[in-house]
């Protein structure tokens, strides 16, 4: 079976959320069996992990649980990049308008992101999804190539991976876009009359699809070539109920952000669910979901429901879990398990509930 994995934005709570698929993945033997990987923001932070902390490679099932994840959890809790960033900050004055390159380099020298896209292996193919500002379209960047349809595509980027995850995660007034050099690459497959500028600015591929769907999945036509199962995992947080604050226009601009990306959210997730989950081509993982929420969706016997309850944490941990904030600040040891164990349980629940 191959298996495509989507995995949503979210900081670091969907970046340790992602990693608890994994390990149950990996439990399975089955995180050998991913061919194609599509991440935005949070989610492009654990891919990059993952591969820095197996050479570049995708790690085997076994390798991935004895060395790969105890690494990347002891990364994440002794390098706080955000932290170190701000910092950095006040003294590095070439950076003051570019945060996202500055994030880029303290990954660089804080987790051991090195390397390039074309350092990365043919398969699985990891799309690490943007939004060009320019064009408001899906900027994804991976070993084959990097762009979108109205700028045209640099093929094989020598762009560092780093830089990739932090644009990836760019999120606009917290962090901001990260600048690409447009001239250093020679760009193909330009529509004609296409805009042609010295360079282009990278957000958040959140702001364009927080789920990272569009390279695995298209509605009427179905999953991608080369995909038999499709691994939906949502770690984004609701928006919720807020009220308006009087005093920071910046603070209503990421309210009515993350408004538009709520909804963008679920319409593609309605839109998977009748054309991909309904027929037995895929799971989806949505973080917040209980034991009990999930066997009651699906409708299980009282035995396997029990049996799931008493396996995992109670509603209240993963309500928790779910209004995480979000923020690339490294948790406590507590929390980073915690939001592991929820993404882990939660996997174990879809799998045990859905799968035929």
């Amino acid at each position: 079976m191959k298996i495509g994995l989507s995995l949503s934005g979210g900081g670091i709570r969907a970046t340790i959320f992602h990693l608890g698929i994994c390990k149950y993945l990996a439990e399975k033997t089955l995180l050998s069996s991913v061919t194609h990987i599509s991440s935005v923001s949070g989610a492009s932070l654990c891919g990059a992990l993952i591969f820095a902390k197996s050479g570049n490679k995708w790690p085997s099932d076994a390798g991935f649980l004895r060395d790969v994840l105890p690494e990347i959890r002891q990364t994440i809790l002794k390098n706080n990049i955000q932290t170190a960033a701000l910092l950095k900050l006040p003294f590095s004055p070439a950076y003051w308008g570019h945060r996202a390159a500055l994030i880029a380099k303290v990954m660089q020298e804080k987790w051991g992101i090195t390397g390039t896209m074309r350092d990365l292996p043919e398969e699985p193919l990891w799309e690490i999804n943007c939004t060009t500002f320019e064009t408001g379209k899906d900027f994804r960047i991976s070993r084959q190539k990097m762009g979108d349809y109205i700028l045209g595509y640099v093929k094989n980027p020598d762009l560092p991976i780093a830089s990739a995850a932090a644009a990836s995660a760019g999120f606009p007034i917290l962090i901001g876009p990260l600048k690409l050099d447009a001239k250093k690459y020679t760009w193909t497959e330009t529509p004609p009359g296409a805009p042609s500028e010295d360079s282009y600015y990278l957000w958040d591929g959140g702001v364009y699809d927080n789920l990272g769907l569009e390279s695995l999945y298209k509605p009427g036509t179905g999953l991608t070539k080369g995909i038999d199962f499709l691994v939906l995992s949502n770690a984004s947080c609701p928006s919720g109920y807020l009220h308006r604050n009087g005093f920071s226009s910046a603070k209503n601009l990421k309210r009515l952000l993350d408004i538009s990306m709520d909804q963008v959210s679920a319409l593609r997730s309605r839109d998977i669910g009748i054309h991909v989950l309904k027929e037995n081509k895929g799971l989806y993982v949505n973080i917040g979901n209980s034991a009990e929420k999930i066997a009651d969706d699906a409708k299980v016997d009282a035995e396997t429901k029990q049996r799931l309850i008493n396996a995992c944490m109670p509603p209240k941990d993963a309500a928790f879990v779910k209004n995480y904030q979000t923020t690339l600040d490294s948790p406590t040891p507590e929390n980073f398990d915690l939001i592991l164990r929820h993404g882990y349980e939660n996997a174990l629940c879809c799998y045990t509930c859905f799968m035929p």
